[in-house]
Parts: structure tokens; C-alpha cells; sequence
């Protein structure tokens, strides 16, 4: 998405505020677990569990949507590598990662980033132990059965994979899942439901087609295309059903509160006082341990992670570089919409209303 001068000045001036932009840049000390061109994991100094580390792009971006589509795909594509690492170097058997997209959802500075939590049985770390017991109204899970797939179909057109050409094949785990939940999205790489009974109205689960269990096993593109898929799910929460922020949380891997070990991203619509952040958010707290010690563990493990770039295909026939998230949903109408539809509603022609919806992400989230 382009971004008008205007929005990058303020983002210019937020960044000169952004105490992770201080420590990416050098000026405030940190404690760095692996760095590229383009990204940055430090290891929290206030950490939640033994290893919490936290995962960013190096330039400013305020929330998940507005990540530009190389930077998404190198940090997303980076992340199976990542976990592994910290998981060796803590002998960990599962991962969590959480991710909070505006204030309401518990994120505290405007510079997007990843927590990354490796897990074990009986580490005490409940935060992410689900009750999951809210169903979403019938007229809105109409609209995201009708607007999701018309997101993606957009997406396709305008980004086309090699890989995608249909839905794909369900492997008996995946068939499973289907009844407790409604498909409101799928292709050969991902299943999205929207689950019966969440831990909020809304709560979507999607699950990786490729690797049922470890994150770490993905490639760097089945690992963005994951993310990606979350990302416009949560656009949809945000427009569709008007919700206030979201959180993306990854299980992967045997823990206390994910003992069976599968791989599942839940995306869960936040709204203020809906009480989940007492449950979800940790109270930071200095270590009883040498931090430094945890940080040449895990550089020990990192040193050889490498990015590499996926390939783009582009659409020819618009010349337009690939599309990423934006803020506009196709609304339910009473007739199927085509691509003519869908194109004016993701087009050029919306690029106002896009910036303003920027201008407003940008306010909620917490200085």
C-alpha cells in the first residue's frame, strides 16, 4: 500500500519515539538473538518465560496489516527457522507465538512485532489455555463466509502462485476439525474455520495443510502464505464485524495448554472489556536468571538461519506490484459480486479511504 507523505512524516515521528527503532538502530543497548537486512529478534529483558523472545521488522510499521509484502514475507518466511532454533537451544517441545494488532489487544509501542515463547510441559505458562464457549451470530458469520473467500479470490488475481489452482485435499486430522467449526476459507496450503464455540464470537482457527504439528517444518513460503491468510483474517474482524484489535497466537508443538501438539493459528476479534486480556497478557517481571546466558544459547542456534527470497509472480496484465492487506471488505449484498465488483472495492479508487483508515490504526495503538 502506498503511503501518502503525509502518513510517513507521521510515522517519521512516531519512529523518533519508538524505543524498538532505538534499539534496531544502536542508540539504547540490546540484547540481539539474530538480525538481517530486514529484520531483528532480541531476547526481552522482561521476559515471560525462559527464551521469550521478541520478533520485528527493522523499519516502523504501527500494526500487521501495513507490513509492505517483502518485509512480511522475510519475517513470516524467517519464522520456521527461528522457532527451531530457540527451541533447540531451550530443548523445548512446542512454541507459542502472539501477536497484538492495537491497544486493545494488549499491544503497548507502535512498532509491530512477533513474541516468541518456547514451551514445555510444566513450565507454568497458562496464558494461552483456552475456554472456548462463544458462538457468533448467524448474520455475522455470513459475512465473513461471504467476504473471505472474495478477499482471497482478490488477492490471487492480483498476486497469482504457481502452487494455487483449487482447494486442495483434507488429510483425515483436517476432516476432523471440519465439525467443530464452519470453513469459511481454503486453498491447497491452509483450512480457515470459524470455530462453534470460541474463545470469543469470531474466534478463527486456521490450520497449515503441509505440517499438522511443528511450525519449524514449514517452508519460508508455506510460513508466510500461514501468516498472510491470518493477516486477512484479522482485516476482516477489524472491517467485517467492526471489532476494535486482534490477536493472532500460534500453538505448535506439546505443551501444558496444547498437549496434543497440533499446529493451529487462532485469530481472535478484541473488543474493550471483553475481559480476555487478563487471561492472555503477562505481567513483565526481571529475570531471576542470567539473561546472558540465555542470549548465547540462543545465538549459538541462530547463527546459520539464512532468508531466502520468495519468488514473485506478478500480474501481468494490471503491471501492478503484488497486493497486500487493505482495509475495505466487500459487504453482503443480495446478488454474487464479480470481479469487476471486487476490483472497485480494492482498487485505486479507495486508496483514500485506506490512508484514513492508516491514520486511525495509527491513533489506537498505544505511545
Amino acid at each position: 500500500m502506498q503511503l501518502t507523505p503525509e502518513i510517513k512524516q507521521q510515522l517519521a515521528e512516531q519512529k523518533k519515539q519508538c524505543v524498538f527503532c532505538k534499539l534496531i538502530s544502536g542508540e539504547m543497548q540490546a540484547k540481539t538473538v539474530f538480525e538481517d537486512n530486514k529484520t531483528m529478534a532480541l531476547l526481552d529483558i522482561y521476559p515471560a518465560i525462559k527464551g521469550h523472545t521478541l520478533f520485528m521488522t527493522k523499519e516502523h510499521y504501527p500494526i500487521m496489516p501495513y507490513l509492505p509484502p517483502d518485509e512480511f514475507q522475510q519475517l513470516f518466511g524467517l519464522v520456521p527457522q527461528l522457532c527451531n532454533a530457540v527451541k533447540k537451544a531451550r530443548v523445548a517441545t512446542g512454541v507459542n507465538l502472539f501477536i497484538a494488532n492495537g491497544g486493545v489487544a494488549g499491544q503497548q509501542a507502535p512498532h509491530f512485532l512477533i513474541h516468541l515463547f518456547p514451551r514445555e510441559t510444566g513450565d507454568g505458562f497458562f496464558n494461552f489455555l483456552f475456554k472456548e464457549k462463544q458462538t457468533l451470530e448467524e448474520e455475522k458469520v455470513q459475512i465473513l463466509l461471504h467476504n473471505f473467500p472474495l478477499m482471497m479470490q482478490n488477492h490471487f488475481a492480483r498476486t497469482p502462485g504457481s502452487w494455487h489452482s483449487g482447494n486442495g485435499e483434507r488429510s483425515i486430522f483436517l476432516q476432523s476439525k471440519v465439525a467443530a467449526g464452519q470453513v469459511i476459507y481454503e486453498d491447497e496450503k491452509v483450512l480457515c474455520l470459524l470455530s462453534n464455540k470460541g474463545v470469543v464470537k469470531g474466534h478463527i482457527k486456521i490450520y497449515s495443510k503441509v505440517e499438522a504439528k511443528d511450525i519449524e517444518k514449514l517452508s519460508s513460503e508455506d510460513s508466510a502464505h500461514l501468516f498472510y491468510v491470518a493477516s486477512y483474517a484479522a482485516t476482516l474482524l477489524f472491517e467485517g464485524l467492526k471489532v476494535q484489535g486482534t490477536n493472532i497466537i500460534l500453538k505448535s508443538g506439546v505443551s501444558d495448554d496444547n498437549l496434543d501438539g497440533e499446529l493451529c493459528l487462532h485469530v481472535l476479534p478484541r473488543m474493550p472489556e471483553d475481559g480476555l486480556n487478563k487471561t492472555l497478557l503477562w505481567e513483565p517481571k526481571q529475570p531471576s536468571y542470567n539473561l546472558d546466558d540465555i542470549l548465547g544459547k540462543l545465538k549459538d542456534k541462530t547463527w546459520s538461519i539464512k532468508y531466502k527470497e520468495i519468488k514473485k509472480d506478478i500480474d501481468t496484465k494490471t503491471k501492478k506490484e503484488p497486493f497486500f492487506v487493505k482495509s475495505e471488505v466487500v459487504r453482503l449484498s443480495n446478488s454474487q459480486q464479480g470481479d469487476e465488483d471486487v476490483d472497485k472495492q480494492y482498487g485505486d479508487s479507495q486508496e483514500e479511504s485506506s490512508e484514513e483508515e492508516i491514520k486511525k490504526a495509527i491513533e489506537k495503538v498505544k505511545n
